[in-house]
């Protein structure tokens, strides 16, 4: 990743995007995108930081061998009874995940869940440190994959 523009921050050790970092930006199914001009694009300081909250969601703890702590591992939830004990386990994570990211409001971190079938919906807000704006999130846990359907601010 290019994080060139700011201080790049440390969780544990491992390396995370923040909101004055630029990475290459990718497409909605994870690949590199192109411009019309050949060039890779970028993105940078908020898109970045929200497109760093993405991957990280969808990720493993482990699969990224430069940073094995990173990634929120809710595949582990893929085939677990949905249950309230896996509720507050999953809400848990996310809060925790999250409030390692100095630029989270860590008290406004909000995780909503909702049961439906074999598919659980999960929308999570939050603010950044010293910003009124809220961010949302939403995650999709069914019984083949993990996938952000949505980010919005």
């Amino acid at each position: 990743a290019l994080r060139g523009i700011g201080p790049l921050h440390h969780r544990r050790g491992d390396l995370m995007a923040g909101l004055h970092d630029t990475d290459i930006r990718l497409s909605e199914d994870w690949q590199l995108t192109a411009s019309s001009t050949g060039d890779v694009p970028l993105c940078s300081a908020r898109d970045c930081f929200l497109q760093d909250i993405r991957l990280e969601a969808v990720t493993t703890p482990g699969e990224v061998f430069y940073n094995p702590s990173w990634g929120w591992g809710l595949q582990e939830y893929l085939h677990r009874e949905y249950d309230s004990m896996a509720q507050l386990e999953i809400s848990q994570r996310i809060r925790s995940k999250l409030s390692e990211r100095p630029e989270v409001d860590s008290p406004t971190i909000e995780v909503q869940m909702e049961f439906t079938g074999d598919r659980i919906r999960i929308d999570i807000y939050f603010r950044f440190v010293e910003e009124s704006g809220q961010e949302h999130l939403q995650v999709s846990i069914d019984r083949v994959r993990v996938e952000v359907v949505d980010i919005a601010e």
